[in-house]
């Protein structure tokens, strides 16, 4: 997603109950998951290069997630949960390729090996420097009556930012003089760590637009914030 901008041309998205906005970053909900099979295993430096056969869905992309489950090999070693894909190259023809990810263990040598693949497409963050963000805004539809509602806010950023705030504000108008600040604060504290967060339900609000601004940040990396409805 860009950044805030104060222009007409830059109108807030409509949250949908059930349905995350992502306010910083992407994630595409028309690419379903890749279903495949392993034919075959190896690894070579720390890197697991998996022979399968792809059944259906989209072809996988490098960035998004792997899952293995049953394979024999090394005793279920390929058997993996949500791994980042480093590389692919599967035919488009015929749905038979490869699959790398990052894998720690000794060498395996090729092997002959079987098991269900599970490829999921991964979110995708906005680069986020030292400098801040100001994320573009979302439009929340108060309930019926006089309903409070509570806002849950995530946010995450890649491990080379080891210290940043990211607060959650609210408007009734996009304008610059009218943004606030809500409760929901996700302060980071390290490569990994979180003080507060990274997810934080807001309670008890009545606004109607919301955003996200980091600051503080200390180090550049990828981050992806979204709220829900």
């Amino acid at each position: 997603m860009p950044a805030f901008v104060n222009s007409p041309f830059q109108t807030p998205q409509l949250v949908q109950k059930g349905v995350a906005a992502y306010l910083i970053g992407s994630f595409s909900q028309q690419v379903g998951n890749t279903n495949l099979y392993v034919t075959n295993v190896a690894l070579t430096s720390n890197v697991a290069t998996v022979t399968v056969q792809q059944l259906n869905g989209p072809a996988p992309v490098v960035g998004a997630l792997v899952s293995i489950i049953n394979s024999a090999s090394t005793s279920g070693l390929f058997n993996v949960s949500r791994a980042i894909i480093t590389g692919t190259t599967i035919d488009a023809t015929t749905g038979a390729g490869t699959l790398t990810f990052a894998l720690t263990h000794a060498n395996v040598v090729s092997a002959a090996d079987s098991g269900t693949v599970i490829v999921e497409p991964a979110e995708v963050g906005e680069t986020v420097t030292s400098s801040g963000f100001t994320s573009v805004s979302a439009l929340i539809q108060a309930p019926e009556g006089d309903s409070q509602f509570t806002v849950p806010f995530v946010c995450t950023a890649g491990a080379s930012i080891t210290a940043m705030t990211a607060t959650l504000q609210r408007a009734l108008k996009q304008q610059p003089n009218e943004w606030t600040n809500t409760t929901g604060v996700v302060t980071k504290t390290g490569a990994s760590t979180y003080s507060a967060g990274p997810v934080v339900e807001v309670t008890l609000e009545r606004a109607y637009l919301y955003r996200v601004v980091l600051s503080a940040v200390t180090g550049t990396d990828t981050v992806i914030a979204k709220i829900g409805g």
